[in-house]
């Protein structure tokens, strides 16, 4: 996911390329606008604008604060009305193809920007809701209401009852056209959907931990939301706060399978699950993204007919059709983000120096396909990986595969029982432990560059020091991983 956001920091001004290009059934916006009062905050250097989407598929775009206080996007979008925030300053904007925005921020007086250009009206209105303490999107509880069902029911209530009272002053303030009374309105519902199913996933969990029976009882009434959610779902505009909701929806529908003694589904199995309901959309489209965003082209092949048939809610194609495109062009020019990992680019410095440790090690294999595990002695899908990891190495002459396994966590004592425990010494593995390697700082560093927020984490090179695939995707039990070697033997 990284890489899509660094490509769009290169073209936010302008948008070209093949990543640029706007889906069939959308264009262009413009964002634009002036910061008064910038020596107030000297050091902010560059804005950043995101498309709200699901967790973890973030499509953002960065561009420079000028010297003379202004800044200006253009970016893709579909011909729906859909929200995109620009971070800290203006946090929820509602745009479509075609439109222009013209934002004035004043650092002395962040909580009121002023809006003007397309849809006008409803943006400032949305800011003025969003700015100046009306809306809460978030539930704070002055007590512990996990230990009961009862208790959470009156507290989310109560919580949801004084947002409505906020609303209701906002409007009385203001009063905003009825987009805004609609908008607001719909953004407090699937605000109180978010919260009572983060609360069932928790519950549900912990039923489940418990093993007793009686869940279906205790969920009843979020089972009866179900509905709402489908209501919720095929709103014009999806918010942050839909997308919210779908994240803690999407965790419960997966509990619920383990519930009833499902241990096997798959995420395409919740899909299906939902044949007939708008939810149906989101999840596949969700899990498509989440492929992507790993590199993996293979799952959105295979689905491509049904989601072509299936996904309909514009926001959602704009976004798995930009993700598809951004994965494919890196799997065939990896070049340029392959150099960014390595030596960094201009907005960190240090990169090229910190970075070294990881480029020596690719170096010193020049001239053969090299495959990095990273991992650590805790963590059971690490350890699930290092026997196909030796099948792996088992399949390929040392003259063509270098395999390295790089443990990055735990204790040395610890990491030798596993080295003992999987015959490691035994093979050709290259195996480090991470002191020896690198310092911990060097190390925290490495891992922040390389977006690294779980293990295991793989890379693989290509005989020209090139990488050509990353992340937890392109692992040794993934039937692509020795696919994409055998390509990369062959060139």
């Amino acid at each position: 996911m990284r890489y899509f956001m660094i490509l769009f920091c290169l073209i936010a001004s302008v948008a070209v390329g093949s990543f640029a290009r706007p889906a069939s059934d959308g264009g262009e916006v413009v964002i634009c606008g002036k910061v008064l009062n910038r020596d107030f905050y000297p050091n902010e250097r560059e804005f950043r604008l995101s498309l709200s989407y699901f967790s973890g598929q973030d499509i953002c775009y960065t561009t420079p604060l000028r010297d003379d206080g202004s800044f200006f996007f253009r970016f893709p979008l579909c011909d729906a009305l859909c929200e995109v925030s620009l971070a800290n300053y203006a946090p929820r904007l509602y745009v479509s193809a075609g439109d222009s925005l013209y934002l004035q921020i004043d650092f002395k007086d962040l909580l009121h920007p002023v809006v003007k250009g397309s849809r006008a009206a409803l943006n400032q209105g949305m800011q003025h809701f969003v700015g100046e303490g009306y809306y809460l999107p978030d539930y704070y509880y002055a007590e512990d209401v996990r230990a009961s069902g009862e208790a959470f029911d009156k507290a989310v209530e109560k919580g949801y009852e004084e947002r409505k009272q906020r609303r209701a002053d906002f409007l009385t303030r203001y009063s905003p056209g009825d987009d805004v009374a609609k908008l607001t309105e719909r953004m407090l519902l699937a605000d109180y959907c978010a919260e009572r199913f983060r609360y069932a996933r928790e519950h549900l969990r912990q039923i489940l931990i418990e093993k007793r029976m009686d869940w279906k009882q205790e969920m009843a009434g979020y089972e009866a939301l179900l509905p709402e959610v489908n209501a919720l779902l095929s709103d014009e505009v999806i918010t942050s706060a839909h997308f919210r909701l779908l994240y803690h929806l999407n965790f419960y529908l997966q509990y619920r399978r383990y519930a009833v003694g499902d241990e096997s589904f798959t995420d395409m199995d919740l899909v299906d699950e939902q044949q007939g309901n708008m939810l149906s959309q989101f999840l596949l489209a969700n899990m498509l993204g989440n492929s992507l965003v790993h590199n993996d082209t293979v799952d959105f092949t295979a689905a491509r007919p049904k989601y072509d048939a299936l996904v309909q809610v514009p926001v959602l194609r704009h976004a798995v059709d930009l993700l598809y495109r951004r994965t494919m062009e890196y799997l065939q020019h990896p070049e340029g983000y392959s150099r960014y990992l390595l030596y960094g680019d201009a907005s960190d410095s240090e990169a090229e120096q910190y970075m070294a440790p990881l480029r020596s090690l690719i170096d010193k294999h020049r001239g053969k396909v090299v495959y990095i595990d990273f991992w650590g002695v805790h963590c059971p899908p690490c350890l699930a990986e290092i026997e196909p990891m030796k099948k792996l190495r088992a399949r390929y002459s040392t003259d063509d595969v270098v395999i390295i396994s790089i443990c990055g966590s735990g204790k040395r004592a610890d990491y030798e029982r596993i080295l003992q425990r999987f015959s490691l010494r035994d093979t050709a593995i290259e195996s480090l432990f991470l002191e020896d390697w690198v310092d911990s700082s060097n190390w925290s560093k490495i891992r922040k560059h390389l977006d690294i927020d779980g293990i295991p984490y793989f890379l693989l090179v290509n005989k020209e020091g090139v990488i050509v695939n990353y992340g937890s995707m392109v692992r040794p039990s993934w039937p692509q991983t020795p696919v994409q070697i055998d390509r990369l033997i062959a060139k």
